[in-house]
């Protein structure tokens, strides 16, 4: 019988720590729906075996935010080769904020660093409305639900309040036209509305321990189904690894050593060597738009368990 490596001590050992960090880091008030979140949450939930585990507040829901661009990509490696992908949005880590219209205006090329930015993930977004049309978020959202284990849906509150405050995106895509990045009839309401929607999904730890899994996996889910191809879902490591939590991805790789995708609603879901789940949550963030608290319970965890994959 194989080492639980997760045990309940250990979590709850993470847990008490992220709760001294509580009070560090700020929501993101930039976005005013998102000001209103109940700062003092913390979670993390893990799956070993097909078992999920989770300590603290795992069933309360936030947005998904910038998790969802590893969905996005996923989807678009669906239809299109990377090495086509790569045309449009680059691999290269991000040096500079994740909604910077300066590193879009400087980067090689002239086309976004990455997927994970948010200039990287509304072409992405566009090329998805280019093979789905009006259907695209339902697509978006049908792709979630797998990756998380069970049917979501999004905030409408949410999303109305990041149209009302998307002034920095409606520059990037403004930007990226100009270029001819995109075609001058790309339907910028619709591209933008899509990008709105799916940042906003609703989800807890618990669903981001299930994604976690799948892409630890090789695309496998808990039942055995096919998410994502072993040769995506190795894609999708790759590059959490090297530009998942933005500007502060070299040092998230020194102090927890895995490969990680954050969002600006406090959640971080991870991947692992070890063929299990693990995701954690608490709303306030760093400097850099990650989780406070979650950083710092992911270290803790990485280094009792030794879980750094360098």
């Amino acid at each position: 019988m194989r080492t639980i490596i997760y045990t309940e001590e250990i979590l709850e050992e993470a847990l008490n720590l992220g709760r001294k960090y509580l009070h560090e880091g700020n929501v993101a008030d930039y976005i005013p729906e998102l000001a209103k979140v109940n700062a003092n949450k913390v979670a993390i939930s893990t799956i070993e075996d097909g078992e999920l585990h989770s300590v603290g507040d795992s069933k309360v829901r936030f947005s998904i935010q910038s998790i969802v661009k590893v969905i996005l990509y996923s989807l678009a490696m669906e239809n299109y080769k990377v090495a086509e992908l790569k045309k449009y949005v680059g691999v290269r880590p991000s040096a500079k904020p994740f909604n910077s219209v300066i590193e879009l205006e400087l980067s090689e090329k002239r086309i976004p660093v990455n997927p994970f930015i948010n200039a990287g993930a509304i072409i992405i977004v566009a090329i998805l409305y280019n093979v789905y049309r009006e259907k695209t978020f339902d697509v978006i959202l049908e792709k979630a639900s797998e990756f998380l284990g069970e049917d979501v849906d999004y905030s409408r509150e949410i999303a109305q309040s990041e149209k009302e405050s998307s002034f920095t995106n409606r520059t990037l895509i403004y930007l990226m036209l100009s270029r001819e990045l995109l075609p001058s009839d790309t339907p910028v309401e619709e591209v933008l509305d899509t990008y709105f929607k799916a940042c906003s999904i609703l989800v807890n730890t618990e669903n981001l321990a299930h994604m976690s899994y799948v892409i630890s996996n090789n695309g496998i889910d808990t039942e055995g189904r096919e998410i994502i191809t072993k040769k995506e879902a190795r894609v999708l490591r790759s590059l959490m690894a090297t530009c998942g939590t933005y500007d502060y991805s070299g040092d998230f790789a020194i102090r927890v050593g895995l490969p990680a995708k954050s969002g600006v609603g406090g959640g971080i879901v991870t991947a692992s060597k070890n063929k299990t789940g693990l995701a954690v949550y608490a709303p306030r963030l760093d400097k850099h738009g990650n989780s406070y608290s979650g950083v710092r319970m992911l270290e803790h965890l990485s280094q009792e368990l030794d879980l750094s994959i360098y």
